[in-house]
């Protein structure tokens, strides 16, 4: 595929970063009349609703229980008999089997600002995510998930850690308890698996670019008719670019506790209680770098979207050792939206608000910028690879979502970033590698973002998304020789079995 000439796509990011703001506001007021179908967080596929018991086909099939079709089910689907293949006496006993298939064509104009190597004709991701589950009995499983991630034709390559692993294990492991066959209980997780607390903001199977983030390590879940108790010790998995090559990051061992229960005080809200604790041989900051021993602990409490009022707040506070400094850091994250249940396309006005601390001051004794540790690759944006990581920064960001049909949702939103610390400087996103020092410039403005998702579920198993984004540099970037506002676009298929 070709793009048509520069001058146009000029005139396109100009025209999209212009009109962006003005966009979200006439679609919450547009969106504002009518009636309405119930809203779901996803699209879902036409036709018939599925089975109460019948898991949703989401990215976390580990977590999926198909034991329920060892008895008829009212809406079979064609692929029940690899969902379920009975071993032996008891519903227990049984292997399923399943497949992740997604490919997008994505089209990156003025990547990194326009640093480095561009890409104007776009690149092809593919990725393919085969598994298995097999169940032994009531109290024994063993799961397993494979990757092929490819990308084709992006000049430049593929970006590490993002883009391309030829093949590998990306899950593998036991696990030991009545958590296996039933939801109250409690199991033991041993082996390589993804690893999602809470909203993904600190700890994340990073959702969104076409590589995936596992560990390796032991996991103890109990889970009780009111509470939901994860304590783990893990390792990150290396994304290394051979064949079934990747290992554990001998850089790195993470551990923690992490709580989710009802919060009485908290009108059907519920509250997560945690600590996490982060050990790396080799940290980067504006300041330098060292070993790091952080300490995370944190509180979050969040009503699910649904009628009226929801939220998601989150606070954080760091502390440690850096090098021969210490460490004092924080973070505090919100979310806060409203759905219109009567209301033609159910929009959900949504406002978030993040501040992450930076260095006050880099000669000192004590560092002062927080690590995200593992978090989501899509939170700033529904799926376009952000650039500004979550580390001495600010964001305000408002954002409407909405649903045209029951299988067709969508989003609109604009995000203001700032530094945090005039003193500290900007971090990429992921990586946590330094993009820029604290002395090449003294504003705290980095920028505006604009984006818009639209995601169709034409049929069961398949989810079609088109996504546009674009980024108008701030101050910050004036000093720089690359400072040419990004536009990305992306358009992609799901299927899922």
């Amino acid at each position: 595929m070709k793009i048509s000439t520069n001058s146009s796509l000029n005139v396109l990011r100009s025209s999209f970063i212009r009109c962006a703001p003005a966009m979200t506001v006439a679609i919450v007021i547009l969106l504002s009349f009518g009636h309405v179908f119930a809203q779901t967080p996803d699209p879902q596929p036409p036709g018939k609703v599925s089975d109460p018991a019948r898991p949703p086909l989401n990215p976390f099939p580990a977590e999926q229980d198909w034991s329920f079709l060892s008895r008829p089910v009212l809406h079979p689907d064609f692929f029940d008999p690899a969902k379920y293949i009975r071993l032996g006496d008891g519903p227990q006993r049984y292997i399923s089997f399943g497949l992740e298939y997604r490919t997008e064509y994505e089209y990156y104009d003025n990547w990194m600002l326009g640093a480095g190597p561009q890409d104007h004709n776009g690149y092809v991701m593919s990725r393919v995510m085969p598994h298995f589950d097999l169940h032994a009995g009531s109290n024994f499983r063993l799961f397993s998930e494979l990757q092929f991630d490819y990308v084709m034709g992006r000049v430049g390559g593929p970006r590490p850690g993002v883009d391309e692993d030829p093949g590998d294990f990306h899950q593998g492991f036991i696990e030991i308890g009545p958590h296996v066959s039933r939801e109250l209980g409690s199991s033991l997780r041993l082996g390589r698996q993804e690893v999602v607390l809470g909203s993904g903001r600190l700890f994340d199977n990073n959702e969104g670019p076409n590589v995936k983030l596992s560990f390796d390590g032991i996991r103890w879940i109990t889970q009780t008719s009111h509470l939901h108790w994860d304590v783990f010790a893990l390792k990150p998995v290396e994304d290394n670019h051979g064949f079934f090559d990747d290992a554990p990051n001998p850089q790195q061992t993470t551990w923690g506790s992490y709580l989710t229960a009802p919060a009485p005080i908290l009108s059907r809200g519920m509250v997560d209680l945690y600590y996490i604790g982060l050990a790396t041989k080799d940290a980067s900051y504006n300041r330098g770098s060292a070993t790091e021993l952080r300490h995370t602990v944190g509180v979050r409490a969040f009503r699910p979207p649904s009628k009226g009022l929801d939220y998601n707040w989150e606070a954080n506070y760091q502390w440690g050792a850096f090098g021969n400094d210490s460490i004092r850091a924080w973070s505090l994250s919100t979310e806060t939206g409203y759905t219109l249940d009567q209301v033609r396309f159910h929009p959900r006005p949504m406002l978030r608000a993040d501040i992450y601390s930076g260095d006050r001051n880099p000669a000192g004794n004590t560092l002062g910028t927080f690590n995200s540790l593992f978090p989501r690759g899509a939170y700033f944006t529904p799926k376009a690879i952000p650039f500004l990581g979550p580390q001495n920064l600010m964001d305000l960001h408002p954002m409407m979502q909405f649903q045209l049909r029951r299988n067709i949702t969508g989003e609109v939103s604009w995000d203001w970033y700032w530094r945090e610390s005039v003193h500290d400087g900007v971090y990429a996103f992921g990586s946590g590698i330094l993009m820029d020092s604290a002395s090449s410039s003294s504003a705290r403005h980095l920028g505006g973002q604009g984006d818009m998702e639209i995601r169709w579920s034409p049929a069961q198993h398949f989810i079609a998304a088109f996504n546009l984004a674009g980024f108008r540099p701030g101050g910050y970037f004036d000093h720089g020789v690359d400072n040419r506002p990004p536009i990305v676009a992306n358009a992609g298929l799901t299927y899922r079995f």
